[in-house]
């Protein structure tokens, strides 16, 4: 059956005064021309409140099955500047009850969209003419406001319909209209496992001051909820989470801010907490019987579960009319039996169906709660039905098989080829995983990824698609190499395990370090940068303690031998390291050199100690540091001025490698023009220096005794002589007849001191 938009109703004993305006009437003596007719629409004079016309559905008898028809206003009505508004109309009607429906809807923008202000339902009302009056003051403050009435028929039963006369809209200038609250519900008691969400329109001219939401758990005292959210007339409210199977019925108080605080109080509602599963579209095309007496004496419907749940509830549709009426059912859960209801997973519970006169296809409520720990953890497929132990019982059915649908004749179970309206309520279902995860590469080549599979997984396998992987459940990979991946992220519970694969591309990355070296020139070699995924940075060591920070470096080795030499190539993303061997036979040779201390006439005798390198040298270089003079010599020997002082000797040795780098050491020669005088070492001057004939030596007596030693030695350490003075005030030594030259003198005491001086002799 279609779902019904329940509204509250508003009727009002009202006192006309002048602030009162009939905007509209129409009492059809003058035909139909204030309305635009579908379907049998017409106006009939076998019934008349007034004069000889009514309007009706169906002027020729009963309507059809199967109709939406309506009879609309054509022209709009003005209730922009009203605060209040009323229809008043005389009605009778006949209209099956629960399954047919007239509504009277109304609409504030020309006929786009429409809401309904009163739905009329019941049958054999037709002896009397009733006086209805509908407050309409929730529509006012608009402009362009069309009424109409809109027939709703189904296939299973016909009637005479309604009988509409003396119809007129009053506006008022003082709002007495309470506010209008307008609630769609989820039909027959379904709700969701977690936070129930409503959304209720209340609508008033002078605007709304308040509204709350009460509700009962269970028959408990009522709550109150205050809305989470409100937008112009737009009400939102948010039942927190309850426990799957608790009974909620709720309804909402609001009141308007008119001076007269004008209040209205909704329908009661009703839902069901708990996870909602239906197997049918809840079209209801026709009833069917079952009986203890009859040939099928019991039914059921397969119910499929996702995961593993527990059931709280189970719903099915009964039907009831005064020529129908219910008896008591036993109500089965049953197990699945390859297909049929096998074994009773509970005791079978007697229960009462719930239809009224009123609500002749209301769901019958079967609480389960108190049998938890018997359908706790269910998966797969069960059957929830009734079997009818006395009497006669009857259900709600839509033509065609969902396949799901077991008769019973006492001994088996056959298909049934209609579809049954009976539903389920479970707790929240265990299930496998849903496997599901997005990513942030926006640090690309570190991608961020995040798990957000449903179901509860309790363990995570993730495979990045390079060869490795992660059991974190929200992980981050750096990927080495630019490319595309196919990630894939397992989810796993203690129900099972889901997969899901997604594609991701990466275009940065860390380099990957390569390079080539080019012996060709041994010893100095060209290494070619050959990294990939843009480095920015270099660092070559090249084996020998050498390093260098250019992208493409030239080296020269000194020596031979094998080095490994190794590249760090870097950028923002993180670095890789490439190492190679290179083999070197040639290398340069390596200048050394000694020098001899020169004493005569600082002429400066040069020893080569060159290691020869490979291929042999073939050519020296000698710079003295003397007025540009160099050599070419093997070991040449210099004449440096007697004069003396520090010359930067260089020596630089080629083969056909190459030139070295020139070997530099400073040679130090003393002025050998100093005079006597300039002569004083460690109390000891000689006089004159240059002698020819005597040297005097002057020492002081503080330091030296008066016993003096003194022996005369040549360049190379021979001895020329050894003499013995002494003296108060000086000694004197006896030089004649010795060879010009440059000599050491060495003078010692008793005290055993000693001192070695330069002695020149003309």
């Amino acid at each position: 059956m279609n779902r019904l938009l329940l509204l509250f109703i508003a009727t009002l004993v009202s006192t006309y005064s002048f602030s009162q305006t009939v905007i509209f009437e129409d009492d059809f003596e003058s035909g139909t021309s204030q309305w635009s007719l579908t379907g049998q629409w017409g106006t009939t004079t076998s019934q008349a409140f007034s004069g000889s016309n009514s309007l009706t559905d169906s002027p020729s008898g009963d309507y059809l099955n199967n109709q939406t028809t309506y009879a609309t206003m054509v022209d709009s009505v003005n209730l922009s500047t009203a605060l209040d508004a009323d229809v008043h109309m005389r009605i009778k009607f006949d209209i099956e009850n629960g399954f047919d429906y007239c509504y009277m809807e109304f609409s504030t923008n020309g006929g786009s969209s429409w809401t309904t202000a009163y739905t009329f339902n019941g049958e054999n009302q037709l002896t009397n003419w009733l006086s209805f009056t509908q407050n309409i003051g929730g529509f006012c403050g608009n402009s362009n406001v069309k009424m109409r009435f809109r027939f709703y028929t189904d296939a299973g039963y016909q009637a005479d319909g309604i009988y509409i006369d003396s119809l007129r809209i009053v506006s008022d200038t003082v709002d007495n209209a309470p506010p209008l609250i307008i609630h769609d519900p989820d039909p027959h008691y379904e709700g969701q496992i977690d936070t129930n969400f409503r959304t209720v329109l209340i609508q008033d001219i002078s605007g709304v001051a308040s509204a709350t939401l009460y509700y009962e758990v269970d028959g408990n005292s009522a709550l109150t909820l205050s809305p989470y959210y409100q937008s112009n007339d737009t009400f939102l409210f948010a039942f927190p989470a309850l426990d799957p199977g608790a009974w909620v019925e709720y309804w909402v108080i609001a009141t308007d801010s008119s001076p007269q605080n004008n209040s209205a109080t909704s329908d009661t509602y009703s839902y069901i907490a708990g996870n909602y599963i239906k197997h049918d579209n809840g079209v209801v095309n026709f009833i069917t019987s079952f009986s203890s007496t009859g040939f099928y004496t019991g039914v059921a419907n397969r119910i499929t579960l996702s995961g593993m749940a527990t059931l709280t509830t189970a719903l099915i549709r009964n039907y009831t009319d005064i020529n129908n009426p219910n008896d008591s059912i036993e109500v089965h859960i049953w197990d699945d039996n390859n297909g049929n209801p096998g074994s009773d997973l509970i005791d079978p519970i007697m229960v009462f169906p719930e239809p009224t006169l009123l609500t002749p296809q209301a769901m019958t409520r079967i609480d389960l709660r108190p049998y938890e720990d018997d359908l706790d953890s269910l998966t797969g497929n069960i059957f929830i039905g009734f079997e009818v132990p006395s009497g006669t019982t009857w259900i709600t059915q839509t033509t065609g098989s969902n396949g799901r649908g077991r008769n019973y004749n006492g001994s088996a179970w056959s298909a049934a080829t209609y579809t049954y309206h009976f539903r389920a309520i479970t707790g929240e279902s265990e299930t496998s995983p849903n496997a599901f995860f997005v990513y942030d590469s926006s640090a690309d080549p570190e991608v961020t990824f995040t798990d957000s599979s449903a179901n509860n997984p309790s363990a995570w396998s993730w495979d990045f698609g390079d060869g490795n992987s992660d059991t974190v459940q929200h992980p981050t990979h750096q990927y080495s190499n630019p490319g595309i991946y196919n990630v894939c992220l397992t989810a796993t519970n203690f129900v099972g395990s889901a997969n899901y694969c997604e594609y991701v591309t990466i275009s940065n990355a860390a380099p990957i370090a390569a390079f080539t070296a080019n012996t060709s020139g041994d010893p100095v070699v060209e290494f070619t940068d050959y990294s990939i995924y843009n480095p920015t940075d270099w660092v070559w060591q090249f084996g020998d303690g050498g390093t260098d920070t250019a992208q493409n470096p030239t080296y020269t080795y000194a020596d031979s031998g094998t080095y490994n030499v190794c590249l760090i190539a870097s950028n923002s993303y993180g670095s890789d390291t490439a190492c190679q061997e290179i083999t070197l036979f040639n290398y340069l040779p390596i200048p050394l050199y000694l020098w001899d201390a020169p004493f005569d006439n600082n002429k400066v005798y040069f020893e080569n100690l060159t290691a020869d390198g490979f291929p042999l040298p073939t050519e020296y270089k000698w710079d003295f540091d003397m007025n540009g003079d160099t050599s070419d010599v093997f070991e040449p020997n210099y004449q440096y001025p007697e004069t003396g002082g520090t010359f930067n000797v260089c020596l630089t040795a080629k083969n056909s490698i190459g030139t070295s780098t020139p070997y530099c050491q400073d040679v130090d020669l003393d002025d050998l023009t100093i005079g006597v005088s300039e002569i004083d070492f460690n109390g000891i001057k000689l006089i004159p220096n240059p002698a020819s004939d005597f040297v005097e030596i002057q020492i002081d007596a503080s330091i030296w005794n008066d016993q003096l030693n003194l022996r005369i030695l040549r360049i190379d350490g021979s001895l020329v002589g050894i003499q013995s003075v002494a003296s108060a005030s000086g000694w004197q030594l006896n030089v004649q007849g010795m060879e010009s030259g440059v000599y050491i003198l060495e003078i010692s005491d008793e005290k055993e001191s000693m001192a070695r001086l330069p002695l020149v002799i003309k």
